[in-house]
């Protein structure tokens, strides 16, 4: 008994070691991949902005992808996801397969703004619908998903949204007021969608961690 116990932490020790190995070197990988694309020259000429958003997207893709092997393989996703076990991946198959595809949407949506810029790869008009029927299938998807979840999930889904809101107002306005009365450069159009997306997941680990749901399980 006293074994199984003092084996539990070492357990969830090893899990968060291997899932902070797995996606830092999975995000170190992406990323140099991405940028090394842009100096190339291949996306045309891109401005911090443009790189910030895609490596944002590069975030969401990559979170939807650590999901989305959990769901396919529930037994190796519990030993770098953060749930109990293989059965909570199959009892959540529904909604984290529709947050899943609601986060490879807003990546790929983020990713078509940012490589949509004149003389780049990608035609103004394909960026635009693109992006539009990729934002809506997000908003499809995450109604779908709330189908599918219990009230704490809902709580704490409104309370992310909030919370976003509150951070695109504080720090996007506040941006904006220092870029009116001349005290720094203004945001670009594509800054706004990159706050947007960006507050919107790091609102969720806000929340999540408010709430003690980030422990290591």
């Amino acid at each position: 008994m006293d074994m199984a116990i003092s084996d539990k932490p070492k357990s969830k020790t090893r899990k968060m070691i291997v899932s902070l190995c797995v996606g830092g070197a999975a995000g170190f990988l992406a990323a140099m991949g991405f940028m090394e694309l842009v100096e190339s020259g291949t996306l045309g000429e891109f401005t911090a902005s443009q790189e910030i958003a895609g490596l944002v997207g590069i975030i969401y893709v990559l979170t939807a992808f650590a999901v989305g092997v959990g769901l396919v393989n529930p037994s190796l996703g519990a030993r770098f996801l953060n749930v109990e076990d293989a059965d909570e991946l199959r009892e959540q198959h529904r909604a984290l397969s529709w947050s899943a595809g609601g986060m490879i949407a807003l990546g790929l949506a983020l990713l078509l703004a940012a490589v949509g810029t004149p003389g780049g790869p990608v035609s103004a008009v394909v960026v635009l619908v693109g992006v539009i029927v990729l934002v809506g299938f997000a908003w499809f998807a995450g109604s779908r998903q709330r189908r599918h979840t219990d009230e704490l999930m809902k709580s704490v889904s409104g309370e992310a949204t909030s919370a976003a809101f509150y951070l695109v107002v504080l720090i996007g306005g506040g941006w904006a007021l220092l870029a009116h009365v001349d005290r720094a450069p203004a945001p670009a159009p594509l800054d706004w969608l990159t706050m947007f997306a960006g507050f919107m997941m790091l609102s969720c680990f806000i929340v999540a961690g408010k709430r003690g749901m980030l422990k290591q399980r």
